[in-house]
Parts: structure tokens; C-alpha cells; sequence
């Protein structure tokens, strides 16, 4: 909460606007991983698991691209939690 609150008090900021959004995905790629892992486990579930552990690997990959492109390329993240 404090890494929200310090982008919305700051104008747009890019160093804030890169570790927001950055924080954003990887708390996400770790709840998705951790539930993965706690419902398809491997020892049950070893072709399916696998394929759901590196899919979540690639969806974040592509996340954190796409993250990149918006943060350098456009307005950025900090300037919506302003609105």
C-alpha cells in the first residue's frame, strides 16, 4: 500500500511507475503460481501441472513485456491512479 499511496501522491513519476507495476505482476504471478501448486499438484498431476506452472511462467513473461511497452510507450500506470 505505501508504494500505491507514494505513485499517487507523486505526479507521474517513471522509477515509481516501473516498480508499481512491476510489484503488481509479480504478487500476481505468485498467488497464481501458489494456488497451482496447492491444487495441481505434480505427484497427481505431473503432465497437467507442468503445462499450468510454465503457461503461468510464459503469461507473466508476456505481462511484464507488455508492462514495459505501456510504461515506455505511453502514459504509464501512475497517471490512472491519479484519476
Amino acid at each position: 500500500m505505501p508504494l500505491v499511496g507514494a505513485t499517487a501522491v507523486t505526479s507521474v513519476n517513471p522509477i515509481l511507475d516501473g516498480i508499481l507495476s512491476v510489484a503488481l505482476v509479480v504478487h500476481t504471478h505468485i498467488g497464481f503460481d501458489s494456488i497451482f501448486t496447492d491444487y495441481l499438484h505434480p505427484r497427481k498431476f505431473p503432465v497437467l501441472g507442468g503445462i499450468v506452472k510454465w503457461g503461468v511462467r510464459l503469461v507473466t513473461g508476456g505481462v511484464l513485456v507488455g508492462v514495459y511497452q505501456f510504461n515506455t510507450n505511453d502514459i504509464g500506470v501512475s497517471f490512472w491512479s491519479i484519476l
